[in-house]
């Protein structure tokens, strides 16, 4: 079993850069009410350390999927995402961008515009859309799914985007939602964990510390199997009494 290689952040920068890197590897950036400027991205770039990962939301101007998307905007969040190197671009689209043949025309188009300015894309739905029809659009737009993994399981994928609303709404942390989530990470190669709410930064120990456990506990009971499986193996052929069935 491989243990996933995980990243956490928060979904706004706390403090100056150079104290942030040192509990987190991840940090969403809003393009509200327009992306920042190049000079102030620049700066970010330079600031952060190798391995770092930038993700750039975009504004609701184009999130919305209200219309067609002004091309001044698109080229704009294109450069800022080009900028930082941005690992995700994220897409987070309001309840009002229903599950439509209009909508996922638009979110279509908006992601063939967007394509190829972050390392991937992600898209965080809001709206009446069944789990069917999410876990479908975001594989034919091959699009990161971003859920909450303390409530929901992930999607298909080994490389997992998860917004963790229901721990950093509470002050103390629930062990049972940690270990949900540590359970839901078993299998995946690599996790983009953002974490909401105060606290991020204590968030993130225990996250570390309970998945390290569970997925140590989890590779474990998998190796078990695995012997136990070989055992099994190496006693086939033989009747009740352990001797080996002679041929006809």
């Amino acid at each position: 079993m491989t243990t996933p290689r995980l990243h956490f952040g928060l979904p706004s920068l706390k403090g100056g850069l150079s104290g942030y890197v040192k509990s987190f590897d991840v940090l969403e950036l809003r393009c509200d009410p327009s992306p920042p400027t190049p000079k102030h991205l620049g700066r970010f770039r330079r600031e952060a350390p190798d391995g770092f990962n930038f993700v750039m939301v975009a504004g609701r101007a184009l999130a919305e999927l209200t219309g067609t998307a002004p091309p001044d905007l698109v080229a704009a969040t294109r450069k800022a995402a080009e900028i930082v190197g941005a690992r995700w671009l994220l897409l987070r689209t309001p309840a009002s961008a229903g599950p439509s043949a209009r909508t996922r025309a638009r979110l279509a188009r908006l992601v063939e515009e967007l394509k190829g300015a972050a390392v991937g894309l992600a898209w965080e739905p809001r709206g009446a859309w069944t789990d069917e029809e999410l876990v479908e659009v975001a594989a034919e737009l091959e699009l990161a799914l971003v859920r909450d993994l303390a409530e929901q399981d992930p999607p298909p994928s080994p490389v997992v985007y998860t917004r963790l609303l229901a721990l950093g709404r509470n002050s103390r942390l629930g062990s049972g939602a940690i270990e949900r989530v540590a359970e839901r990470l078993a299998g995946v190669e690599e996790a983009f964990i953002v974490i909401e709410g105060e606290g991020g930064a204590g968030v993130v120990k225990r996250l570390r510390q309970t998945l390290g456990e569970t997925l140590a506990a989890a590779a474990d009971e998998e190796l078990d199997d695995e012997d136990e499986d070989e055992l099994m193996d190496d006693g086939d052929g033989e009747d009740a009494e352990g001797d080996v069935d002679d041929e006809e």
